[in-house]
């Protein structure tokens, strides 16, 4: 787009879907920048579906130094402080609501704790101080772990679905991630090399040491992946995928029609 492109959707108010992600190892089968794909493809997504209710939306480049935790102990792996990600993110934000728009929607698809508090926090400095109605877009199991009410201005709430037939998790670089990547992005995937990999197993007790990162992390998941990323079954991701885009687009959708 062009800037004056750009000055034409903020005149006729349309909002901005900001895509969040993070640059991370996703095991010896996908590329670093797996989730800031995916999180991109979600705006897409969640634009398209916005146009059922005759919303057009535009989409902000792509946000990618996050907070990495689990995943730092492994090469690739960017990572900055809680304070440094809430500076930039609102300073982005600044930015949006100096050119006049006026609705921005966080996509998030990274599920790092700090991380998704530093987002929420970037959103709420920005309602506040900018009075920019800025939402961060987050699952339900996140407002529960930071305490929150769920009746805060700036956050709107979404279900994940978990697969409950299996003893073993798939959050990271697994079944799921490897599948949507395969629909959308199938040159980014080595397939074959996905294909060979067996199940991580990992259950409850190893996602507490995962989620620690450093040398735990890597014992959990030698290979940087948490799931089983040769079960790839592209279908069921992407039945998985539109019932979240779905969610989504009516919950944004309300929140316009609301205010």
């Amino acid at each position: 787009m062009t800037y004056l492109q750009i000055e034409e959707a903020a005149r006729k108010k349309h909002p901005v879907l900001f895509p969040i992600g993070v640059i991370e190892e996703h095991g010896p089968h996908m590329c670093l920048g797996t989730d800031v794909y995916l999180a991109y493809n979600l705006a897409k997504d969640v634009q398209k579906g916005l146009r059922v209710f005759q919303v057009e939306s535009i989409i902000a480049p792509a946000y990618y130094w996050g907070i990495n935790a689990a995943m730092n102990g492994f090469a690739g792996s960017f990572s900055v402080k809680p304070e440094t990600m809430v500076s930039v993110l609102f300073d982005l934000l600044k930015c949006l609501k100096n050119w006049s728009f006026e609705y921005v929607f966080l996509l998030n698809v990274h599920g790092d704790f700090e991380h998704n508090l530093a987002m929420t926090e970037a959103v709420r400095k920005a309602y506040d101080e900018l009075r920019l109605r800025a939402y961060s877009i987050v699952p339900e199991f996140f407002r529960q772990r930071a305490n929150m009410s769920g009746k805060e201005p700036y956050i709107i709430l979404y279900d994940v679905e978990f697969n409950k037939s299996s003893p073993y998790l798939d959050i990271h670089a697994g079944a799921f991630e490897t599948s949507l990547m395969v629909e959308k992005f199938p040159n980014l995937v080595d397939i074959d090399t996905a294909q060979s990999l067996p199940s991580s197993e990992t259950t409850i007790e190893g996602l507490k040491k995962w989620l620690k990162g450093g040398s735990g992390a890597r014992e959990v998941t030698p290979l940087g992946y948490l799931g089983d990323p040769s079960a790839i079954d592209v279908r069921a991701a992407s039945e998985s995928n539109e019932k979240l885009v779905n969610e989504i687009v009516k919950a944004i959708n309300t929140t316009l029609t609301k205010e």
